[in-house]
């Protein structure tokens, strides 16, 4: 976070963009944010525009092609990367795979993932692990920062080919110092990957100033556009260690119908097949823009400030147990805790039934619910959540 104070939020206007809040207290944005007014009225125009001239890039390629490169541009100043490297994908998971997939993996191979990912990156691994004997070793989780650190070094090894981490994790919101997990990484020569899907629109994110070879991206979480778009970071001098293990329509330079010969781009392009939903790319950029008009260091300070709340209110319940790092510059926009006797289903259908919040129960064999925290909650939806589980602690679980 940064530490100069910024301008406030007016956040009763930005509620006001988004007229779902009339029906539900939202505590779910990490799943699929909702869509603010403006961005949904953008693509809508977007789509109007199909409707009304037809497919731009046929009918005014001049026109919609320009309009293409602008929005990579912005996207690309969004994340502080050169457009050259990044590539168009449906999500993180698209992302991932093609990293994953351009590796020449053998068996005895190692994967270094954390304990906390969701299928997006966890499911691949195990795929590898059984197609070609490959190991995954899991991350532990600590708070402090040297542990953190101390734990990666005793993970890696030799055979170690991919450390592939959420910046922030999915599941527990643990805030992973990247910027030194990719410098020692990469000193023991394995590559990074780093999923954004928990950073990207709550922060300021550097990718390249991170310093991981490659990147996951993706718009509908805290970025706030429609879903799904994605992007594909990968560092300009780190593409050409992976292979092209798909080479569609969108990858070629120059493709010779009667010679059978190809040239692929030199960019990140060459990784992309293709085709997306350019209205949902060009949105995508316009919502980067209003993030960028209400700044990301101020949205920053404000989610700071409710998660900061929540977890000191959940540490005055009896029976809870916090399961996110207290510390701020650990964790993000996700606080996640469990409550005596009662599980995460249980207390996510009460919450919703009677309350009207919509929440995510932890999955599995954890017991507890993770709470999102957009910067336009008000305080006062903190303080009725607490009350709620107070509520519930006298009671008898569902």
């Amino acid at each position: 976070m940064s530490n100069n104070p910024s301008p406030p939020i007016d956040v009763n206007a930005i509620r006001r963009e988004f007229p779902a809040l009339e029906h539900y207290t939202w505590f779910q944005n990490g799943g699929v944010s909702i869509t603010p007014a403006r961005i949904a009225e953008e693509h809508a125009r977007l789509m109007r525009e199909l409707l009304d001239r037809g497919p731009l890039h046929i009918i005014y390629p001049d026109e919609e092609y320009e309009r293409r490169r602008t929005t990579m541009q912005s996207l690309a100043e969004f994340f502080a990367v050169d457009p050259n490297e990044l590539a168009l994908m449906r999500g993180v998971s698209e992302a991932y795979q093609t990293v994953l997939r351009g590796l020449d993996w053998q068996p005895g191979d190692e994967i270094i993932i954390s304990q906390d990912e969701e299928a997006a990156l966890l499911l691949p691994a195990l795929h590898l692990r059984d197609r070609y004997g490959v190991r995954v070793v899991k991350l532990p989780l600590f708070s402090a920062t040297d542990q953190q650190l101390a734990a990666l070094q005793e993970c890696l090894s030799v055979r170690t080919r991919l450390v592939a981490l959420s910046h922030v994790t999915t599941d527990l919101g643990y805030r992973l110092p990247m910027h030194d997990i990719c410098r020692i990484a990469n000193q023991q020569g394995a590559l990074t990957f780093v999923d954004v899907a928990h950073s990207a629109g709550l922060f300021e994110l550097d990718l390249s100033g991170m310093g991981c070879d490659f990147a996951g991206i993706l718009s509908y979480k805290w970025m706030y556009s429609p879903y799904a778009s994605g992007l594909l970071y990968a560092r300009q001098t780190s593409q050409q260690l992976l292979a092209i293990t798909y080479a569609g329509g969108r990858s070629e330079q120059s493709l010779d119908f009667e010679q059978d010969a190809y040239t692929l781009r030199e960019t990140a392009e060459r990784f992309q097949y293709g085709p997306w939903s350019w209205p949902l790319v060009h949105t995508w950029a316009a919502a980067a823009r209003w993030l960028q008009q209400i700044g990301l260091p101020t949205i920053d300070q404000r989610t700071t400030l409710l998660a900061n709340q929540l977890k000191q209110q959940l540490g005055q319940l009896d029976g809870v147990s916090l399961l996110t790092p207290l510390q701020a510059e650990r964790s993000a926009a996700l606080v996640t805790f469990g409550l005596a006797g009662w599980t995460g289903e249980s207390l996510a259908r009460q919450l919703r039934r009677r309350w009207k919040m919509i929440v995510k129960p932890l999955p599995h064999t954890r017991q507890g619910l993770r709470i999102s925290l957009p910067f336009f909650l008000l305080e006062e939806e903190l303080d009725q959540l607490v009350t709620a589980l107070r509520t519930l602690q006298s009671e008898t679980p569902d």
